[in-house]
């Protein structure tokens, strides 16, 4: 693999989720084939992001991101935002370029995309690839088909799909499948201990952001449904308590809390906010629950990847990739509907099993991160990056 040098414009990451985590593993595999990395963050919550960089090996500085990119309320002030906001952040990447010198930059959303589209445009035209990978699936609708078509086509040669369900929305949205491959996630590098203890009877835990569309008001309905039918249940919930809520789900962290304070959950709910020992944790639980709602259109569900890594089997429910990661009733359970009563039906289903039973579907949970290979992420990420058109092999 021929030297390159990437420009990873990651301006309006905030949270450590599958997304930024895998943004941060590409720049990882492809360092060790001798590419330098440097990442723009924004000036305002980026000390997470900053340590995945550093991390990555990249180096990175901030960038002039401030204000949002929106289609409703628009305002001539909204607009003369918007508009001193894209000029602002894509004469930044221009600025970063010219010390750099990146033969790829990379983007890990549309919005990112739009964001820089000036110095993208130019930036192509001196022969720098721009390379998107997607977490997160294309809206669907007349107006994202637009932005995806006639304004994101235009400013990428290569877009990376995290998953078939991701790629079959970006045909929809008007992307040509020759611009798309799909390269699946892997799992994320977290501290993992030799002995995380045994397994907590009665144990559930939830990863993730603690915004509506990822479902815990529901998960939470649904543990007090199966303590009132007369098994035991507990829940860990991993995921930001405190710090930084974006405007749109505003209280809904205190909602959550409130709903655990009630009598039917005393004593059943553990917040542990953000915890990077993630593996030992879903070892010491019965069952992974991902309750996200069909709104939230899971691309891929990198916390199900996570539970199988530590043997955990994960209930599902039908969001957008969800019902591709689990065998049902093998190594998890996909709920029929995205409620309190289906997810509750499931829990049941695993709190009743003998210990020999989930050790089997834990078994078979370990088995099945065989489809998701670390030396077939790593190689096909190396093709990408390459500037001579050659990778590594396995290919995926």
């Amino acid at each position: 693999m021929a030297p390159c040098r990437i420009i990873a414009c990651c301006g309006q990451m905030v949270v450590a989720g599958g997304l930024e985590r895998m943004t941060f593993e590409v720049l990882r595999v492809v360092r060790d084939r001798g590419c330098v990395s440097h990442v723009i963050v924004n000036g305002w919550e980026n000390s997470r992001i900053t340590a995945f960089a550093e991390d990555s090996g990249a180096t990175w500085s901030v960038g002039p991101y401030r204000y949002p990119l929106t289609r409703r309320r628009l305002t001539p002030r909204v607009i003369g935002r918007m508009v001193v906001e894209i000029a602002a952040v894509s004469t930044h990447l221009l600025s970063v370029s010219r010390g750099i010198r990146p033969t790829h930059i990379l983007l890990p959303d549309f919005l990112t995309a739009l964001r820089n589209g000036p110095a993208l445009l130019w930036l192509r035209l001196r022969g720098v690839r721009v390379i998107i990978r997607l977490g997160n699936a294309p809206a669907g609708g007349p107006f994202y088909r637009l932005i995806w078509k006639g304004v994101v086509n235009r400013l990428v040669d290569r877009f990376v799909a995290n998953s078939e369900y991701t790629k079959s929305h970006l045909e929809a949205a008007g992307v040509g499948a020759d611009k798309i491959e799909t390269i699946m996630n892997v799992v994320p590098r977290r501290p993992r201990s030799s002995d995380p203890g045994p397994r907590v009877p009665g144990r559930v835990i939830f990863v993730g952001q603690v915004i509506p569309d990822k479902g815990l008001h529901l998960l939470l309905d649904a543990i007090a449904i199966v303590r009132a039918r007369g098994l035991e249940a507990t829940l860990d919930v991993l995921g930001d308590m405190d710090g930084w809520e974006a405007p749109a789900y505003a209280g809904y962290r205190d909602r959550v809390r409130a709903r655990a304070s009630r009598p039917d959950l005393a004593g059943a709910v553990r917040f542990l906010g953000y915890r990077e020992d993630v593996p030992d944790l879903m070892a010491q639980a019965v069952v992974h629950c991902c309750p996200s709602l069909p709104e939230q259109r899971e691309a891929f569900g990198l916390v199900v990847l996570e539970a199988k890594w530590s043997s955990t089997p994960s209930i599902v429910t039908p969001s957008g990739n969800l019902p591709t990661l689990v065998a049902h009733g093998v190594d998890g359970w996909l709920c029929a509907r995205a409620d309190a009563e289906a997810i509750a039906d499931a829990l049941a289903f695993f709190l009743s099993r003998t210990q020999a039973q989930l050790a089997q579907a834990g078994a078979a949970a370990l088995a099945s991160t065989a489809d998701y290979r670390q030396d077939r992420f790593t190689a096909a990420w190396r093709r990408v990056f390459s500037t001579t058109g050659e990778g590594d092999e396995p290919r995926p």
